[in-house]
């Protein structure tokens, strides 16, 4: 899986939650995760990477069960009353955090009430809906990109995909069966984009709304984008009929919308990088600002967290959206 730069606000939040592809290898990317907060040594790093560090607890299902019970959950609480052995501080890793049953979900949720000082929680899952809406709402939300060395990005690649052309098709082609077709044979991708982005700049703010729920993989991509930018302009079609059809969709499809919308976010502020250098790329929000595309990722996680616990879509979509509106750009 790509290594990710988590930055010094996940580094030291107290929870953590990874959303996985669901192909990944959830013990090694987990110890992975885990060996950039338990210290800063290369030797904390190794111990770690192995499953061998004195400070990285890890709950995993005992053998022959699929579940974590609260017993496994208790003695982790127990360990953390103790100062670290040898890392900076205690990680709790959760590889298979939707494997927790009601009571573990339950008791990890008190800890992260009261955190702990010196104990930070590593949980990965597929979904936000698979877990306890507030034990979502107590953790920093990272969605990871597909390993660039998966067997897909490996199989494009040897069908005439460039690189960056490989790895973009598996981050973004992620439902069932959406990546067939490129595998069949090399697509030019830049005329994909480029079409589909001409595409969706004809919609009125409901078909955008429902194409970035459920328009095929680069037709969905170009939409999210040009939500962003409509956001930014605070357009009323928007904060009306946009916000009226994707409060209308199913929780499960909401959820997925604001995962994917900060997945743009971060993909939106790399290409605003890329063009400072003279590397435009088609399909991102080319009118939204540098500062508005940060606000926006932060926008996006308050969101994901209210929906977590708050039961009114509407409202928070509308939130959502004007607060990224209400940004000043920094250009």
């Amino acid at each position: 899986m790509k290594a990710v730069s988590l930055g010094e606000k996940t580094q030291y939040a107290t929870s953590t939650l990874f959303l996985v592809p669901t192909r990944a290898d959830r013990i090694s990317e987990g110890r992975r995760l885990a060996a950039t907060m338990v210290g800063e040594t290369e030797r904390d790093h190794a111990l770690a990477r192995r499953g061998a560090h004195p400070d990285v607890i890890e709950l995993a299902p005992p053998e022959g069960k699929e579940r974590v019970g609260i017993d496994t959950v208790r003695s982790a609480i127990r360990t953390a009353q103790f100062a670290p052995v040898q890392g900076d501080r205690k990680v709790c890793l959760i590889p298979m955090a939707e494997g927790l049953t009601t009571e573990a979900a339950n008791a990890l949720l008190k800890t992260l009430e009261e955190p702990p000082r010196e104990m930070a929680f590593v949980l990965l899952a597929a979904h936000t809906t698979d877990l306890l809406p507030t034990i979502v709402s107590r953790s920093r939300i990272v969605r990871m990109p597909p390993s660039a060395n998966s067997d897909l990005a490996c199989r494009l690649r040897k069908l005439g995909y460039d690189n960056a052309d490989a790895n973009w098709l598996v981050s973004i082609a992620y439902r069932e069966g959406e990546i067939d077709r490129f595998l069949e044979g090399p697509i030019d991708i830049l005329a994909l984009r480029t079409a589909a982005r001409e595409r969706v700049s004809a919609f009125a703010a409901g078909e955008l709304a429902t194409a970035c729920i459920d328009g095929e993989s680069i037709l969905r991509h170009a939409s999210l984008s040009l939500v962003l930018e409509r956001a930014a302009q605070r357009d009323v079609g928007l904060l009306t009929d946009g916000v009226r059809v994707l409060a209308t969709q199913r929780r499960e499809a909401i959820f997925s919308f604001l995962q994917d919308l900060l997945a743009a976010c971060s993909e939106c502020a790399r290409a605003e990088e890329g063009r400072r250098h003279g590397k435009g790329l088609p399909g991102s929000a080319e009118s939204v600002g540098p500062q508005r595309l940060r606000c926006a990722c932060t926008a996006v996680e308050h969101a994901h967290r209210a929906f977590s616990v708050y039961t009114a879509p509407e409202a928070v979509l509308l939130s959502l959206f004007l607060s990224i509106g209400g940004v000043t750009d920094d250009r």
